[in-house]
């Protein structure tokens, strides 16, 4: 490989070709300045079955309006204050429902990770359809199990919803007053679950919380 090809800097059109290539992975990708998507690959617009230009036309605005109703309003300002804090490396990660063009309800797992790229800071949108997990899990009433690491959760522990979405906010480093911002709780009730969590993983402080919650974050 010559010189050239080592210090040729990747384009946004780079990006795009790379994701077109993938048949699992489901990617889109917006500018955080503007409302629109840039991008769906193939491999997205296939669970989703609605038509691209829809999608590219529709922005955030249709994005918005096929998940549930009744989450709509908390994910999209969960979303669109992540855009608007400061650049974060860490990555956004949150759990709702959509319906898609085929009318049929799917649940999704959404990471936004942010990056870089020909001056422009691009939110790189992946989506995980875990409707059969979720599925799964219901029926099996797994859903509030706790999850063991290295025998350090008492095995009668549960991690209740509101628990989990604490720990994986936990786990990107947000503060109590931060975590109680981006659940619309008090601060009091966000100090409470993160001292509860504490002792169900039998940690000492916060630091080792912050640890042993990356180490299971992809658990969920």
């Amino acid at each position: 490989m010559d010189k050239e090809s080592h210090t040729k800097k990747p384009k946004i059109s780079d990006l795009m070709y790379a994701c077109d290539c993938l048949d699992n992975l489901r990617i889109s990708i917006n500018d955080i300045e503007s409302d629109n998507f840039m991008y769906f690959n193939n491999a997205l617009r296939e669970i989703i079955a609605f038509d691209n230009q829809k999608l590219i036309d529709g922005g955030w605005h249709f994005w918005f309006s096929i998940i549930d109703p009744m989450e709509s309003p908390k994910v999209k300002k969960k979303i669109f204050d992540f855009f608007t804090s400061p650049y974060q490396q860490s990555p956004f990660v949150i759990k709702y429902h959509i319906k898609n063009g085929n009318n049929k309800r799917l649940c999704i797992r959404h990471e936004i990770l942010l990056h870089t790229l020909e001056n422009k800071i691009l939110a790189i949108n992946y989506f995980f359809d875990i409707t059969e997990k979720e599925d799964f899990e219901r029926h099996f009433h797994l859903a509030n199990v706790s999850w063991k690491h290295n025998n350090s959760i008492n095995s009668a522990s549960v991690i209740s919803p509101r628990e989990k979405e604490v720990l994986l906010l936990v786990a990107d480093g947000f503060s109590s007053k931060q975590i109680a911002d981006r659940l619309f709780i008090s601060n009091h009730t966000a100090i409470s679950h993160r001292k509860h969590l504490i002792k169900k993983f039998e940690v000492k402080n916060t630091a080792q919380l912050i640890k042993r919650a990356s180490r299971i974050k992809e658990l969920w």
